[in-house]
């Protein structure tokens, strides 16, 4: 299984200009998008992977009383995936401000050899908001969770910390795996080629 993947903060608040234009550039030469930052605006960011043929899912309404942002997390993917579960997932360490610390969840299946992925897409606490107990913590909750592990999975996101601290899984830049999958991970500034062996 050849995946092109990437991760990227889109950072946008009510001002942000370039939607159409940030998606454009997002999916070239890749199937998968991990974003983080999305805060608003989300029936452009639909509107605008529309355009090309691609899905966007975001965890549905959230509603936490410091959290008036929501996760900021979603995926998008191109049509060589369709969507079989997503669900977002918050972590119960840290503080959540802006936003709710967690990972979203996402299931999808390649509609030409039916293979399956797991990608997990996080928001760990912020360096600002905390110290490294807080992400180990976090770390701890998510692998505690998903302990299943025989889909293909593949951990990407904001971890804000250069530890590992997701016991069982396997570092490569900012995208991990499960130790007892063997991923070949190919790329550079937050751009990955993976490959299931």
């Amino acid at each position: 299984m050849d995946i092109r993947l990437t991760s990227c903060n889109v950072n946008c608040f009510p001002w942000y200009q370039g939607i159409r234009q940030k998606v454009a550039e997002l999916i070239q030469q890749n199937e998968i998008i991990a974003l983080q930052g999305l805060w608003c605006r989300h029936p452009e960011w639909v509107a605008a992977f529309s355009e090309h043929g691609w899905t966007l899912v975001r965890p549905a309404r959230e509603s936490q009383f410091v959290a008036i942002f929501g996760s900021g997390l979603a995926v998008a993917f191109s049509g060589r995936w369709r969507l079989l579960d997503s669900r977002l997932y918050p972590f119960l360490s840290g503080i959540d401000f802006p936003g709710i610390n967690g990972w979203f969840r996402v299931d999808l299946e390649n509609v030409a050899r039916g293979y399956p992925l797991r990608l997990l897409n996080v928001s760990c606490q912020p360096t600002l908001l905390g110290g490294e107990e807080i992400r180990m913590a976090q770390g701890r909750q998510l692998t505690e969770t998903e302990k299943e592990r025989d889909l293909p999975t593949l951990l990407t996101g904001e971890f804000c910390t250069d530890e590992n601290w997701f016991r069982g899984f396997r570092r490569y830049d900012n995208c991990l795996y499960p130790a007892t999958q063997s991923w070949i991970i190919q790329g550079s500034d937050q751009i990955w080629q993976c490959r299931l062996v």
